[in-house]
């Protein structure tokens, strides 16, 4: 008789999600009692390796069901590039929830005038939601290119005018209110703000956040949680929903400072060439993620309940400022591996 295959049952999207207090204590979860190939997931890990990555991180539902590291340990941190942009919305949608600043509230009322290299009547119409959006209409020296909210562009200089904006409301620097607000609540203890070299269109001074693929993780795992941290509301589920949904019709797989997949195209910085189809094929259609420079990655699929963090050199052949072909293989290997 013909013997029928070990199946697993489809994930629970509403299994209890556990919630590490640290590092040490963190569950672990055996990935063949959950549904997972061992083998094909070790292909998916080895795969990673190969790419020059130095950390990876597998949660599901809060439990780590894979981790490796290549030539560092788990204190290993490195700058996590513009993967922080998600770690700066959470950061506005907080201040949103204490009411320190409206979404469409006028930048210049925030910053004062002059804070752009525009017009001044161009400069008072961006708000604070153009800036998430990336879509200012500035360009990436800060001048005047189309009125806000008419064309999509991935503005790195416009980005950091947020940063500025959280300093400015909160009236505490960016490592501060970042401790207070969700490093700390999040028992994130290798997260840190350090300022760059470089300084940007007006000679400010640019800061990179350095995370280890742990403490991304458990910013991935709030994300899956919806908000939520043991209990503790850290960010509001209406603010999460908002940003990880498209945020207007230009570039449909861009949210508020995250990257959606599932949409009908996407367009790839710096020029925003339109790639048709989903963002990442392989990967679950509701996946939404936090992409860096060289390949630094958080992807949450709530649908799954995972959450996988990737640090490392340049993984892919063709790498953009964010997408690159790695997205795409290494999904394919972990959807290969369950059962």
């Amino acid at each position: 008789p013909q013997v029928e295959p070990d199946v697993a049952p489809p994930h629970d999207v509403f299994a209890p999600i556990v919630f590490p207090m640290t590092d040490a204590s963190w569950p672990t979860v055996n990935p063949a009692t959950v549904g997972w190939d061992v083998a094909k997931l070790n292909v998916a890990l080895d795969f990673a390796g190969s790419r020059d990555t130095r950390a990876i991180v597998i949660l599901q539902d809060g439990k780590i069901l894979a981790e490796r590291y290549w030539t560092v340990n788990s204190n290993f941190m490195r700058d996590i590039a513009s993967a922080q942009k998600s770690v700066v919305s959470v950061l506005i949608g907080i201040a949103v929830d204490k009411q320190l600043l409206s979404l469409d509230e006028r930048v210049s009322t925030i910053l004062g005038a002059g804070w752009s290299n525009t017009t001044a009547l161009n400069e008072a119409r961006i708000t604070v939601r153009h800036l998430l959006t990336m879509t200012s209409g500035l360009n990436t020296s800060l001048g005047l290119q189309t009125t806000p909210g008419t064309t999509w562009l991935y503005n790195n200089d416009a980005y950091h005018r947020l940063r500025m904006i959280l300093e400015q409301r909160s009236g505490l620097g960016i490592q501060a209110l970042s401790d207070a607000w969700l490093f700390n609540p999040l028992g994130a203890t290798r997260s840190e703000w350090v300022q760059r070299p470089e300084t940007d269109s007006k000679g400010m001074p640019l800061w990179g956040l350095t995370m280890s693929a742990r403490d991304l993780a458990r910013f991935g795992l709030l994300l899956h949680a919806n908000g939520m941290w043991a209990g503790t509301r850290i960010v509001s589920a209406a603010y999460l929903s908002t940003a990880t949904q498209s945020s207007q019709t230009l570039n449909p797989a861009y949210g508020h400072l995250f990257w959606l997949n599932g949409k009908a195209f996407t367009l790839i910085p710096p020029l925003s060439a339109r790639i048709d189809g989903p963002l990442i094929p392989s990967a679950p259609q509701d996946v939404f993620a936090g992409l860096g420079k060289d390949d630094q990655k958080v992807y949450v699929s709530r649908s799954l309940g995972l959450v996988v963090t990737r640090l490392g050199q340049q993984a892919g052949t063709r790498s953009a400022e964010t997408l690159s072909d790695f997205d795409e293989e290494l999904w394919a290997r972990i959807m290969a591996a369950r059962l």
